[in-house]
């Protein structure tokens, strides 16, 4: 499941009180030393204005039962935000401890929406998921993980955000044989750091991300147990609903269909919608249907998610961008910093 979701074996290794460095595997070596000579692009965060709204992918409407519901969940943030539980004790060697919590900043009416629609409008299930993640958000600070908790993941550019898709979603790129690592809860820890980096560059009028998957060197021996698979899962299906806008995976093995179609059924069927296999030298003609009967994930064309002129060369489109780990931590740190300093200014106004 690592080409999937970007993990390395489920080997627990300790944190040290600093968080920053879960045990490495031997291989491969860090991106600057695979690229020396190149002094490397920056990443792209921030999106490019949307002059067409066409083009991002509809959300959803709330159908009148939805509604009510929404409405009834509004009337009760109030009460939905007290009696929070403190930071976890753990948590706090993962954190930077003075970012502001910020739940009322986080508690959009589009948020709330979101719960309802992936709670399918039942009221008891969409406020028990709400404030199950306020609380999550309050004792385990996700917003706050300090980049250096989490440096050790991004060394080989195993995992990281970069750009965005042709609906203006930010793009994840995932590259399995990048592994370096094998603590579960760091590479977790990471994903996540993602996915509220990716979240706060989204256009308005965008909610979810895509994820770009190079499939191409997976195998059974980089492969991880369908244990830590569901973990993130239920991370991401019990705290980041309705985040997920595609998982396009680039030239997937017969093999690895065969072992998608095993832990598919721990996968929501919502999400498993989402996931497209692509042949990225096929002619789009011949991407609408299905090429393996084994198969109930359709096959889509590249450039049905994606313009390959911004779509990274190593993941099959036409962008010369090759990860350096120095230009890209000292952009995301930048980003960082930036991040928690609105935040002050906003607490200090509040």
């Amino acid at each position: 499941m690592r080409s999937i979701f970007g993990f390395g074996k489920t080997e627990e290794v300790p944190a040290s009180p600093a968080g920053a460095s879960e045990k490495a595997v031997d291989s491969p070596k860090p991106a600057d030393e695979q690229h020396a000579a190149d002094p490397g692009m920056p990443p792209i965060f921030d999106c490019p204005p949307v002059t067409d709204p066409s083009t991002l992918q509809e959300i959803k409407a709330l159908s009148d039962d939805e509604k009510k519901v929404f409405d009834r969940i509004k009337e009760e943030v109030p009460e939905l935000i007290k009696d929070l539980p403190p930071v976890d004790p753990e948590a706090l060697q993962f954190i930077d401890p003075e970012m502001p919590l910020d739940i009322e900043g986080w508690l959009t009416d589009e948020c709330i929406a979101r719960y309802v629609r992936a709670r399918k409008g039942v009221y008891e299930d969409t406020r028990k998921a709400l404030r199950k993640t306020i609380e999550w958000r309050a004792s385990t600070r996700p917003h706050a993980i300090r980049p250096d908790v989490v440096e050790i993941e991004s060394r080989t550019g195993k995992a990281y955000f970069n750009g965005f898709d042709k609906f203006s979603r930010p793009v994840i790129y995932m590259y399995n044989h990048r592994e370096n690592t094998k603590g579960a809860d760091n590479q977790i820890r990471w994903i996540i750091y993602i996915l509220e980096n990716c979240i706060r560059h989204m256009a308005p009028g965008v909610e979810k991300v895509t994820l770009a998957i190079d499939a191409t060197s997976w195998g059974f021996s980089n492969s991880v147990s369908i244990g830590t698979a569901k973990k993130f899962l239920d991370v991401l299906g019990n705290h980041y609903p309705e985040r997920l806008g595609r998982a396009v995976i680039f030239q997937p093995p017969r093999f690895f269909v065969g072992f998608y179609n095993l832990v598919s059924p721990f996968i929501d069927p919502v999400t498993k919608a989402k996931v497209a296999f692509v042949n990225p030298s096929a002619a789009p003609s011949t991407q609408g249907q299905t090429q393996d009967n084994n198969s109930s994930s359709p096959w889509i064309a590249v450039e049905d998610c994606f313009d390959r002129e911004l779509l990274e060369k190593d993941c099959y489109g036409n962008w010369a961008f090759q990860y350096n780990h120095t230009a890209y931590w000292t952009a995301l740190e930048a980003e960082f910093a930036q991040f928690k300093s609105s935040l002050l200014a906003k607490q200090a106004q509040n």
